[in-house]
């Protein structure tokens, strides 16, 4: 299953973050994001993302999250995926899975599409940087 065209690109920055101990060694990590999104829909995000793993292995997560377009339309995003150290200071490379839906009638095509998100972050700058294409 090939991936299609690049949606867009997106940075962020960290707003917030709390950690909760899951037992068993595990941790929980709520993340809050706000940045800036190019391409198909261009505006500002918002988002929660949620990891769930023991330290120094890799990890699930989740983000529930809204674009706020340019146009004035909004979309709401979410998805799944895992993450795991680059071996590049502390940084994070994550991969997921996601979809995306608006009422806008200029962004009607995107809510039946699954996306493929890959990016990446960096605890010590507290920064994200990543892509998200059409999964065919």
């Amino acid at each position: 299953m090939p991936l299609g065209n690049v949606l867009g690109e997106f940075t962020g920055k960290v707003m917030s973050v709390s950690q909760s101990e899951l037992g068993g060694g595990q941790r929980r990590i709520e993340v809050n994001l706000a940045g800036e999104t190019t391409g198909q829909v261009r505006g500002q995000f918002f988002s929660t993302m949620v990891v769930e793993g023991t330290p120094g292995r890799p990890a699930t997560y989740t983000l529930t999250g809204v674009v706020l377009a340019a146009s004035g339309a909004v979309m709401q995003i979410s998805g799944r995926g895992v993450g795991m150290r680059t071996g590049e200071g502390h940084k994070i490379r994550y991969r997921g899975a996601g979809c995306a839906t608006s009422d806008d009638p200029t962004l009607a095509a995107l809510n039946n599409v699954i996306t493929a998100a890959e990016f990446e972050a960096d605890p010590v700058t507290q920064t994200i940087k990543g892509a998200v294409c059409e999964w065919k």
